[in-house]
């Protein structure tokens, strides 16, 4: 009778188990297929005709894409070892670490050690939130199995590596190295990497723009727990630990010529009504170099005619300069007004004569 009663209850618990996760299972197929089929904002680039950048231009989020096969091998070290050194030998969840995390948690009673693997992170970024909840807490876990029975190691880094926030407006880890170190990725030393995977724990906190001093301490333990599991040698580890990479602060547009991105907007807003989403790279006949001395050339002007006549009225004075090419006419340089920050008014396109 015992016996009976004791496999009924096993069983009983066994269905009610597997009802649980189907219930689950329903409701986190939305979920999946937002991962699976990853497709995020991406920052349109606006090129001269030398291929120097004029202008980044985005919608909510400043990504620029990389594919897994051009992360350095480096920087994936890096990120595994701080984060989730067993990555490549789990199936989505570590189940010692859930355990650690759910006695650590019984004893405080709260619901705050995470035990999140890489895959369980993406999960988060891209489809759940974190609220500190059970029912997210299985979906999490049901998402992160099923994921890795979909998508190779490789496709969850790359998702990772290009969704996850980095501070300061940069989204993805190549637009990080772009904006904080002005390199792209295979550029990168050891700590200006380490600088980058040890940024998504604490994006704000470790802004490198913001507190140096914090996220320096943080990429140090990146490269210490490296070299602690044997993926550096010693030299590279002191190397790495000595070194203070140079930090850029720069806007996220890196807009160079305001008047021609703006002009260039306008006129590819007609055809491509996701200019702002889809990650174009548009190439345009300017040239750098000529606009700001067109620039350049502007302002004097304006300096000039202020300096003769003592009646003009700055507030009112202005101009524009287009350079075209002779032969072609190809547009080189076009400078709507001598200070876009006062007036975005283009008056080399929209002045009426």
């Amino acid at each position: 009778m015992i016996v009976r009663f004791i496999f009924g209850f096993i069983a009983v618990c066994f269905f009610a188990a597997g009802g649980i996760f189907m219930y689950f299972y329903t409701e986190v197929k939305h979920d999946m297929n937002a991962i699976i089929n990853y497709h995020p904002k991406l920052t349109t680039e606006i090129y001269d005709r030398n291929n120097n950048l004029i202008a980044n231009v985005f919608d909510e989020e400043n990504r620029v894409y990389v594919k897994y096969d051009d992360i350095p091998g480096r920087v994936i070290e890096a990120l595994v070892a701080i984060e989730d050194t067993n990555f490549f030998e789990h199936k989505g969840i570590n189940v010692e670490a859930i355990f650690r995390a759910i006695i650590k948690d019984l004893k405080t009673m709260s619901f705050t050690q995470g035990a999140s693997t890489l895959t369980q992170q993406l999960i988060k970024n891209i489809a759940l939130s974190n609220e500190k909840k059970i029912d997210r807490k299985i979906k999490e876990i049901i998402l992160a199995l099923k994921l890795e029975n979909e998508l190779t190691k490789e496709q969850i880094l790359e998702r990772y590596l290009n969704e996850v926030y980095f501070g300061h407006g940069y989204y993805g880890i190549k637009t990080a190295a772009l904006g904080y170190f002005r390199k792209d990725l295979d550029e990168l030393s050891l700590k200006e990497a380490a600088i980058l995977v040890g940024l998504p724990k604490a994006p704000s906190s470790y802004d490198p723009t913001r507190h140096p001093d914090l996220s320096l301490s943080r990429a140090n333990r990146v490269v210490e727990r490296m070299y602690e599991i044997g993926w550096i040698g010693r030299n590279e580890y002191e190397l790495a630990m000595n070194e203070e990479p140079i930090i850029y602060d720069d806007s996220l547009t890196k807009n160079k010529a305001p008047y021609v991105a703006d002009e260039v907007m306008k006129e590819a807003s007609r055809f491509l009504p996701d200019i702002k989403t889809a990650g174009y790279k548009i190439y345009t006949s300017v040239d750098l170099e000529v606009q700001n001395l067109a620039r350049d050339a502007l302002i004097w002007g304006y300096n000039e005619i202020l300096k003769r006549d003592k009646d003009a009225n700055e507030s009112v004075l202005n101009g524009a300069i287009v350079v075209t090419d002779p032969i072609n006419g190809d547009i080189l340089a076009l400078v709507g007004g001598v200070d876009y920050q006062k007036s975005n008014f283009n008056r080399a396109t929209q002045s009426q004569r």
